[in-house]
């Protein structure tokens, strides 16, 4: 099962838009018994954080999850959001922007839960 890791940017507080998100999708019908997500942190040298930032979300992907479901998911949280943050995925090297539920996006998502990439290490 693919894992891929999720940032949100943009936001005036990053982890609480990572646990909305995170909620978003689990109440999803049809995205939510796809995955299992967990607030991570990432390796930080921000001085002016002390303890842990958590900066991002882990999702396990099951085979099941289409990529259309996901970006529609994604597409819907930050719809709803006052000010939509940037939603970045990524899998290994391959990394997504998610900037709406359109055909190039669905495409993209496809390839990074697939896992197939090209040479340049973007999707194939």
């Amino acid at each position: 099962m693919p894992q891929i890791d999720v940032r949100v940017a943009g936001a005036a507080d990053s982890e609480e838009e990572l646990r909305s998100l995170l909620r978003w999708l689990k109440a999803d019908e049809e995205v939510g018994p796809a995955l299992h997500g967990e607030l991570r942190s990432s390796e930080s040298t921000d001085r002016e954080h002390m303890g842990t930032v958590l900066d991002l979300a882990s999702f396990v992907v099951s085979a099941g999850l289409a990529a259309a479901q996901l970006a529609l998911a994604i597409d819907q949280w930050r719809a709803a959001r006052r000010t939509p943050p940037r939603v970045t995925l990524r899998r290994g090297q391959v990394e997504i922007e998610v900037t709406g539920a359109g055909e190039q996006t669905v495409v993209a998502i496809a390839a990074l839960l697939d896992g197939e990439q090209d040479d340049d290490g973007g999707p194939a």
